[in-house]
Order: structure tokens, then C-alpha cells, then sequence
């Protein structure tokens, strides 16, 4: 039991001026932009393009634009014109059946603008995000938003739902982990509402990966010591065997990444799947509780403070397992929760300030980063 709720402690913290990396685009196209509508649309349309970092973009309409856009928003709709010397040359409509689905328009919309001038991607503009948020003691409720969290939809409710994962990459399914006398993991249809139980053990489940084929890398405590599992189809395989915790595993080509405390403190490690062997990923630290891969790779998030009394230092750090190169990313405060993108080019990441936190979005090859404050802490997240 002891074991059991160390390992909860721990779970439950991992997924508890900056400078980032390249120059990108010295060549912005100008676009002039008018809007008329609702102040909260407006606020989401400019919070993209500030974001998206492509276009100089100029909303007084002053400047000698390569393009023009009259944007506006009645009736539930969006309406983008685009006009080249004053004449309209394209226009799309965007709808919905409620005005609290305009973010993900707006988004659409932006995106769309990316694509006409063949911009580099910007498909995190239109991922959804699934997060679960304490509501009262002993109950979590499951969300559905955009990657603002300006829109909000609840998904999930009634007891300890926890550790949303998306299951598919049209993201219509996903799995998470409700905490009853056995926690139990279930699979949602977030479009037809089909709950469908998976799985149930002693200790404690959670997914924490799932890679293109649709294989899940599990958390499981049967036995009270947390280890990291492979379920491929029907068959459970077990990917560590350790006496203390091995939690997080992440698809990392043909390695399994994973967060252990089999020195001491808890630092990142991977288990190369050909040869059984197993290595320590970063070397810099206190320790490393937060971890996510794509491709070659890694975010983690590295404690650099050691204070007994007061608030400690939490950065993100970058890792390339083809070079072994290593860039920070973050220098001050408590950065947490890094989650890429599914383009891998952006991170979406939790910022610890005080008594509340922000969203923290990097974009890796624009090189920038911009924060939005949350209005509740999160339990997890998922891009």
C-alpha cells in the first residue's frame, strides 16, 4: 500500500523571458485584415495569427498588403473574404450549430489562410484537446477544447476521471482511466457517446502513448511496483521490470522512452527494444518528470533547483537521439506537462506561477513563445 501511493504521489506530479531555437521565415507575407463581430471572436483571431507567427499582419488596413481578408461573424458564422486589389477572389463560410463552437472556426479559418500561401504547416491550430480538471473532492471531469481552451465541452463526469489520451489520429476516440475500487481504463466515441470498458487491474492504469498502428503503452501496478506495458492488439506485453517506479512510456522509433526512479530521483530513460539494453536519456538535473517524443525528438522537463522550502525550477530541454544534440528551451519557473504537436513542431506545456498557471505554446522553428493564462489547474492534458 505504501508503494501504491508513492507511485500515486508521483504519477499525479508527473502529468502534474524565454529563447527557443531556430530563425524561420525572414520573408513574412502582408496581409491587411478587417473584422466586424463579437469582441471574444476577434480576441481568438488575433491570438492565432500572433501564434501561427507567418504573416505581418496589419488590422487598420494601412499597409501595402500582399493580400486582404474582410473576416466577419453573424448568425454563427464566419465569413472570410480574400481580395487581391480590392476584388474578391475567394470567400468560405464557415458554421455551426452553437456560438460557443466559433474558436474552432476561427482556427479552421486561420489555417486555411496558412494554406492558401503555402505556408509551413499549422495543424495545431485546429487539434482538439482533451483535459481533465478537478471539480470537487474525489471528482474529475474529462473536456473537450480547443488549443486555447477558450471553447469547453464536457465529455466525461461522475467520479475520478484522469489521464485523457486520444486514441486516433482523427481524434475521435479516446481512452482514459476512471478510479473505482479497481481503476478502470474505457475507450469514448467523443461524436456518438459509446463508452466501452478496456481493462482492469490491481494498482493503477494509465495510457500514456499510443503510436500510428493504434499501440498502447500502459502504466500498470498489479503488483504495486508501476511498470511500463505494451498492448499490441490483444496481447500485453511487459516492457520493464523493476522493483521501484517505471511510469510515461513513449514510442520513440524502436525504443520505448520511460520515466524511473532506478537511481534515486526519477530521470528519463529508454529501453532499445532489440537489444533488451537500457540507458539513461539526459544527463542534467535533479530529476526529470515530464517526458514526450516524437519522432526522433524528446521534450523533458528537468528540475534545476534543489529547495527544501520554497519553489523549485523546472525547464524544458530538447533532445535529438540522431545527434545528441541538447537545447533548453525554457529558464525560469515551473515548466511542466510538454506535450508536442502533432506536427512536431509546437509544444504545448503547463507554467507553474504562484497560486495559477498558464498555457505555454513553443514554436520551435518560428522561434517564439506565448503564454495564456489558465483559469484552473489541470490534472492532464492531451494535444
Amino acid at each position: 500500500m505504501r508503494k501504491l501511493i508513492i507511485f500515486l504521489f508521483f504519477i499525479m506530479f508527473l502529468f502534474a523571458k524565454e529563447v527557443v531555437i531556430t530563425k524561420y521565415i525572414e520573408n513574412k507575407p502582408k496581409i491587411s485584415i478587417t473584422f466586424s463581430g463579437p469582441k471574444p471572436v476577434e480576441k481568438i483571431l488575433k491570438m492565432d495569427f500572433k501564434v501561427l507567427d507567418h504573416f505581418k499582419v496589419d488590422y487598420n488596413n494601412t499597409n501595402n498588403s500582399d493580400m486582404k481578408f474582410d473576416i466577419s461573424y453573424k448568425n454563427k458564422t464566419l465569413d472570410v473574404k480574400y481580395l487581391k486589389n480590392n476584388k474578391v477572389i475567394l470567400e468560405k463560410k464557415y458554421k455551426s450549430s452553437t456560438y460557443a463552437y466559433f474558436p474552432f472556426l476561427v482556427h479552421q479559418a486561420v489555417y486555411d489562410i496558412n494554406k492558401y500561401f503555402k505556408m509551413p504547416s499549422a495543424k495545431f491550430l485546429t487539434r482538439k484537446v482533451v483535459y481533465s480538471l478537478l471539480v470537487a473532492p474525489k471528482q474529475s471531469n474529462i473536456y473537450l477544447a480547443d488549443y486555447t481552451l477558450s471553447y469547453k465541452k464536457l465529455l466525461i463526469s461522475g467520479g475520478l476521471n484522469i489521464f485523457p489520451k486520444w486514441a486516433d489520429k482523427n481524434q475521435k476516440v479516446i481512452y482514459f482511466t476512471k478510479l473505482q475500487r479497481l481503476p478502470v481504463l474505457y475507450s469514448y466515441n467523443i461524436y456518438t457517446g459509446k463508452l466501452k470498458k478496456l481493462l482492469s487491474t490491481q494498482g493503477l492504469l494509465i495510457v500514456s502513448d499510443v503510436n500510428k498502428n493504434g499501440d498502447i503503452l500502459l502504466t500498470l501496478a498489479p503488483n504495486g511496483s508501476p511498470d511500463v506495458y505494451l498492448l499490441k492488439g490483444k496481447n500485453l506485453i511487459k516492457i520493464t521490470s523493476y522493483s521501484g517506479i517505471d511510469v510515461n512510456g513513449k514510442f520513440w522509433g524502436d525504443k520505448i522512452a520511460f520515466v524511473s526512479d532506478r537511481y534515486g530521483s526519477p530521470y528519463v530513460f529508454f529501453k532499445d527494444l532489440k537489444t533488451g539494453i537500457v540507458s539513461r536519456v539526459l544527463y542534467h538535473g535533479k530529476n526529470q518528470v515530464g517526458m514526450d517524443t516524437y519522432g526522433n525528438k524528446m521534450v523533458v522537463s528537468s528540475r534545476e533547483s534543489d529547495n527544501a522550502f520554497s519553489t523549485n525550477t523546472f525547464n524544458l530541454f530538447l533532445v535529438n537521439k540522431e545527434d545528441d544534440t541538447l537545447k533548453r528551451l525554457t529558464f525560469k519557473g515551473q515548466n511542466m506537462f510538454p506535450n508536442f504537436s502533432v506536427d512536431g513542431n509546437s509544444i504545448m506545456f503547463i507554467k507553474r506561477e504562484n497560486f495559477f498557471s498558464k498555457i505555454g505554446i513553443i514554436r520551435l522553428e518560428e522561434n517564439k513563445i506565448f503564454y495564456y493564462r489558465l483559469p484552473k489547474i489541470l490534472q492532464s492534458f492531451d494535444w
